[in-house]
């Protein structure tokens, strides 16, 4: 996720990528080596898993039309928040955000950093929003996996989600 965040910053706002490279590669350093490394553990209860049901066409046009109106509907709430609610409100959606998908809301803050928003604003709210999606997928794992592998993946995403957050005490003073 932080490589695909530092180039969705990188193509919409130069200044917020020059913030947050260093401390977003650094973070997918750190998942991609701890994943890296949970992969090479052995399962002993490892078995085939069989698919519980037949996905879907996900380029069907109603599952596009329905990706996009949520992309736009969360473009929109970020520049709500960002022109009415202030530093915290916009620290607040960017953790509701993570929750669900984070580039519509990144996308709206580097379109918004230097008009609407200071950069000071918009890294804090970007790294929120990154640390938030990653508590998010912990959960995710935690109830729809077996417990041993929802446990380990919930500590390990909510140790990155931890470490993620170090940035801003630097970043944004």
């Amino acid at each position: 996720m932080y490589l695909r965040l530092a180039v969705l910053v990188a193509l919409f706002n130069r200044q917020l990528m020059v913030v947050l490279i260093g401390p977003f590669l650094m973070l997918a350093a750190l998942a991609i080596g701890i994943g890296w490394l949970w992969t090479r553990v052995p399962d002993d209860s490892a078995h085939d898993a069989e698919p519980e049901y037949e996905p879907r066409n996900p380029l069907e046009l109603l599952t596009a039309f329905l990706f996009v109106l949520l992309f736009m509907a969360m473009l929109v709430a970020t520049q709500l928040a960002l022109t009415y609610l202030g530093k915290a409100g916009i620290n607040i959606l960017g953790g509701i955000m993570g929750l669900v998908d984070v580039d519509p809301f990144v996308r709206g803050i580097t379109q918004a950093t230097g008009i609407v928003a200071s950069v000071k604003i918009a890294v804090v709210a970007t790294v929120i929003a990154a640390a938030s999606n990653n508590v998010a997928k912990g959960f995710y794992a935690f109830t729809l996996s077996d417990r041993r592998t929802g446990i380990q993946a919930l500590a390990l995403l909510s140790a990155l989600a931890a470490f993620g957050l170090i940035p801003i005490f630097w970043l944004a003073s």
